[in-house]
């Protein structure tokens, strides 16, 4: 221990390479797909320059996950360099539709019955503590109207066919002591316009956020602390030497002694281990024009099958998946899209809000999760390799779990008190 995501997305500022697909990085011209107008990232400057030649811990990736890891080491004195293969948040980050309230991909109840409360509860708090600190530290930097921050919190949508299960993790929450409410279907139709649906469970932490901004927020903070970053910078692999560790790029070699994998399904490239574990998942997505119902804070259906946020112009990004795109989906580790999934969202929010239909879709996009066997990141050095680190495989998880596991990454790295939760997310669990 120290001291003891991709395309040339329409509609981005100009010289937004993103994701470029170099030295075998699988995101190509596959990855060049619609994706929304984010003209407020335009205000964030660039990182131009070649990598340092030495760093005590190099973070390679600059979506949410490896901006909040450089962000607190940094903030713990240590030397970081961050690089990027292509532009801060140009990745898996950008492609996020900005759902910011704590997962719901295993239903609470769910994870009870398999884990036991207290572990449950340990899970749920660390999501929680990762919202409100990445939400403090927007709003502290001034940034919560940039970033769209909306801290309404969560509504997960009951029909009937999934109000059973809704409620089951409804009234397991409640047993547990977490902020949670249900909401009838008078006061559902009155948030949201729409009678389809028979009740909702409402999270009172989190909400909704602009994913980019979010993390360009982050390098901001950890740039102010001492993280230099490098942006265009493909590391194209990572070797061990008697004095630790040499990340290779086109530019030149950056020596450290510890490195952090924030590579999202691409840290395959760096580790068997992690190609294995971190199993890519294809979603889709798409943005409407502006509607005249507001929607405030995020919402979702069961295990997130439907899930969208409300930009600040009035449009809608929604995204999901089915279970029947599940052998199309399935270890996809490139975006493509789904004609069939694009068409079944869209009429399912066609049918579920009537009074919308028929949505103007402007943009659609898709974009690959990283699913872990157990759906809980991987967080903490590779086993049998403790100078080498992940911070990754939220299960789409990553805006809530992000920043709290960057403290994870953070405090592994410095030593010292471990961070709640550390030995739950820890990547040997399934070595």
């Amino acid at each position: 221990m120290l001291g003891a995501d991709q395309s040339d997305a329409d509609g981005l500022p100009a010289g937004w390479p993103l994701g470029r697909g170099r030295n075998g990085s699988g995101l190509e011209a596959a990855t060049r797909l619609e994706r929304p107008e984010r003209s407020q990232v335009g205000v964030v400057p660039e990182w131009p320059g070649p990598p340092p030649v030495h760093a005590e811990v190099v973070v390679i990736g600059g979506g949410i996950a490896g901006t909040a890891a450089a962000y607190h080491l940094s903030r713990e004195g240590i030397q970081v360099a961050l690089l990027e293969r292509g532009r801060l948040g140009g990745g898996t980050t950008a492609r996020g539709v900005g759902v910011f309230s704590p997962p719901m991909r295993q239903p609470f109840h769910e994870t009870v019955r398999f884990r036991g409360e207290a572990v449950a509860r340990e899970i749920w708090q660390f999501a929680e503590r990762s919202v409100r600190g990445l939400a403090d530290l927007l709003a502290a930097r001034g940034a919560a109207d940039a970033c769209e921050l909306d801290m309404s919190g969560g509504l997960i949508l009951a029909e009937r066919h999934t109000e059973s299960e809704v409620r089951s993790s409804f009234a397991a929450l409640r047993r547990a002591g977490f902020a949670v409410e249900w909401l009838g279907v008078d006061v559902v139709r009155e948030r949201t316009g729409s009678g389809a649906f028979t009740g909702a469970l409402r999270l009172a932490v989190g909400g909704a956020v602009e994913p980019v901004v979010a993390a360009y927020t982050l390098a901001r903070a950890a740039v102010e602390a001492g993280t230099r970053i490098a942006e265009d910078i493909e590391v194209s692999g990572v070797a061990s030497t008697d004095a630790g560790l040499v990340c290779r790029t086109a530019q030149g070699e950056v020596a450290c002694e510890m490195v952090v994998y924030a590579t999202h399904v691409d840290s395959r490239r760096f580790s068997s281990f992690l190609g294995d574990e971190i199993v890519p998942v294809r979603w889709q997505a798409f943005r409407t024009g502006p509607v005249a119902t507001r929607f405030r804070g995020a919402f979702a259906t069961g295990r997130r099958q439907n899930y969208w946020r409300q930009a600040a112009d009035g449009s809608l990004e929604i995204a999901g998946w089915r279970y029947d795109s599940w052998e199309r989906s399935y270890y996809q580790p490139r975006p493509a899209l789904d004609e069939r999934l694009q068409s079944d969202l869209r009429g399912w929010f066609e049918a579920a809000f009537p009074a919308l239909a028929p949505l103007q879709v402007e943009r659609r996009w898709s974009g690959i999760l990283g699913w872990t066997a157990d759906y809980l990141p991987l967080v903490g050095p590779l086993p049998g390799r403790p100078r080498e680190l992940v911070i990754g495989g939220f299960s789409g998880g990553g805006l809530c779990f992000a920043f709290e596991a960057g403290r994870i990454i953070a405090r592994t790295v410095k030593g010292g008190e471990s961070v709640p939760g550390t030995e739950l997310f820890n990547p040997r669990r399934f070595a």
